[in-house]
């Protein structure tokens, strides 16, 4: 009876209309389904944890789902989605498309590294599993922009100026930023990792939220603004830069003063991925020095590596308008990595400020939807395998989107993947 009682007050305490908060964020729109695509790359890191990584099952994962970022009880949301959507003319995606990289180079890379292909088979155990485990984080920011731009381009039209569909798209953009459960295993997580690493930098875990919250002000209908969208949008992502950036910087310092089972390596290597594409061109001896340092295939970092890195990519720091400042150094570098001789220099930028949470929206939030994927191995449905469900086609003139088993191997055969080091992976 108590329980009962106790479960009764329960229910009479909980809201029964409008969204609830993620984090600091309002959404006027359900996006509950697409934050927790969080909770199917935790259960993705956890297959690729241990000393004996299942592989299987985390590819089963990627290709299926996990069954709690739903678009329907019957089709999941797949991270290979994310990887395999052509998104070009989108200015994030194109930093990387108009840089040699492949439309799926995301998805390329995922796919030899779960099946264990050409050089993934040489790697140890460490470097491969959390290499993949690390790059789920820089998949997430790159389908997180998408859902920011085309937000933006519906916002231009008076029709899809709407909650429903421009603010819903950018409600997308933060619901996979920060995931389903207090910002962890999610991109959001990693900027309050990295934020506590440089102390004396920005802080993105806090500041970020004021420019989603700009961002869906200048995309609604009464108060739209395209310009000052765009702002807030590329602040964002200048954000993200911050906190990949940070992560390169530390863990190729920490490997190359103590190399270890390779995890620093590893981890340099895969948030490097997450940012490198946009540094490409405005930085070229930054991008090659920091893309050479992190090769994966390397088994120690030579001496000199991470200072040479540094300088390089500070160098270009005016040209982002970020700042030394913004950025900060490493707390325990004396301790744990490596103290350049020189100091960085930069000019002294700020960002814009951010906004506040718009109101909550008074509207019901629909029950959680689950969708149960097929259990790993089960057969194909009649008349061959579908694209993934939750996934995008490939693109015209390009190769299906893989469904699983063998065929992400004939896949990478057909990319053309002849090494795995990162400065050839980040080109294909």
């Amino acid at each position: 009876m108590a329980l009962r009682t106790i479960a009764i007050l329960s229910l009479l305490a909980s809201p029964a209309f409008g969204y609830p908060k993620i984090g600091e964020y309002m959404p006027v729109s359900n996006v509950q389904e697409h934050m927790q695509i969080s909770k199917d790359t935790a259960l993705m890191v956890a297959a690729l944890k241990g000393d004996e990584p299942d592989y299987a099952l985390a590819k089963h994962i990627y290709t299926k789902g996990g069954g709690e970022s739903c678009k329907s009880a019957d089709k999941a949301r797949t991270l290979q989605g994310f990887a395999t959507k052509d998104l070009t003319g989108e200015s994030y995606a194109d930093n990387w498309y108009q840089n040699g990289y492949s439309k799926t180079w995301w998805d390329d890379w995922f796919l030899a590294g779960l099946d264990g292909t050409g050089p993934w088979a040489k790697l140890g155990v460490t470097q491969r599993s959390v290499s993949l485990q690390k790059g789920l984080m820089g998949l997430m920011s790159w389908y997180a922009a998408h859902e920011l731009e085309a937000a933006i381009v519906k916002a231009k039209k008076e029709e899809t100026r709407t909650d429903a569909k421009a603010g819903h798209a950018w409600d997308e953009g933060w619901a996979f930023y920060y995931g389903a459960t207090d910002g962890t295993s999610a991109p959001w997580e990693v900027a309050k990792k990295r934020d506590a690493d440089f102390p004396d930098g920005v802080a993105v875990k806090d500041e970020i939220v004021g420019y989603f919250n700009g961002g869906l002000v200048a995309v609604r209908k009464d108060t739209y603004d395209e310009e000052v969208a765009t702002t807030h949008m590329n602040v964002i992502y200048k954000m993200w830069a911050i906190t990949y950036l940070r992560a390169a910087l530390k863990y190729l310092q920490v490997a190359e003063k103590a190399y270890g089972n390779g995890k620093a390596h590893a981890e340099g290597y895969a948030y490097w991925m997450a940012t490198a594409g946009m540094m490409k061109e405005s930085c070229p001896d930054g991008f090659k020095a920091l893309t050479d340092g992190l090769e994966i295939t390397q088994t120690s970092i030579p001496s000199g590596t991470y200072c040479a890195a540094k300088a390089k990519i500070e160098a270009c720091f005016d040209k982002w308008e970020l700042s030394c400042k913004m950025v900060g150094e490493y707390k325990d570098a004396k301790e744990k990595g490596i103290e350049c001789p020189d100091a960085c220099k930069s000019k002294d930028y700020e960002f814009p400020k951010g906004v506040a949470a718009v109101a909550a929206v008074d509207e019901e939030l629909p029950a959680d939807v689950k969708c149960k994927p097929p259990a790993p191995g089960a057969p194909a449905p009649a008349g061959g395998s579908p694209a993934p469900a939750g996934g995008s086609p490939a693109p015209a003139g390009g190769s299906p989107a893989p469904a699983g088993g063998d065929a992400s191997s004939a896949m990478v055969s057909t990319v053309g993947l002849t090494a795995l080091g990162v400065g050839l992976l980040l080109q294909m």
